[in-house]
């Protein structure tokens, strides 16, 4: 699984790219043609990992509800996001990945309940819904790239 990491924590330092490079205007903007903004994407894709690990293992993760709610599935943008919350989603960017591991290692995850995604994608076992959540966050990185030509 150390590979597996690899490719989350890679992943979500390409991320964290955008985060540094983009203003506060930049990250909110949305484009013509789209439901959301670069902002969103990255706050979706933290707080979508906190629901396919920690709370299908019965975890609270490490989110607040208020971020949870804002980021979730089915959400679009609904205010502008000010620096003090983008600077929070910078350091979970990559802090979250090492927390994750060191809570899989450590068997935190034992009381995995499988489920089935929207798209059909059934995720049987932690290690599922971690290869998922990379697959997951590579699409909205291509969501971002995108948005990124537009602004």
């Amino acid at each position: 699984m150390d590979s597996v990491f690899n490719i989350w924590k890679t992943n979500r330092r390409l991320h964290l790219k955008y985060l540094k490079n983009y203003n506060v205007k930049q990250l909110n903007t949305i484009p013509l043609g789209f439901n959301n903004n670069l902002i969103w994407n990255i706050g979706h894709i933290i707080v979508a990992q906190q629901a396919l690990l920690y709370k299908t293992a019965g975890l609270e993760g490490y989110v607040s509800d208020t971020m949870f709610n804002t980021y979730k599935p089915g959400t679009k943008p609904n205010r502008e996001i000010q620096q003090e919350e983008i600077d929070e989603l910078k350091i979970l960017l990559l802090a979250l990945v090492e927390l994750t591991k060191v809570d899989y290692q450590n068997n935190l995850f034992s009381n995995f309940k499988p489920f089935k995604i929207e798209t059909g994608f059934k995720l049987n076992t932690i290690e599922d819904a971690i290869l998922f959540n990379n697959y997951h966050e590579a699409m909205h990185y291509g969501i971002i790239k995108s948005i990124t030509n537009l602004i």
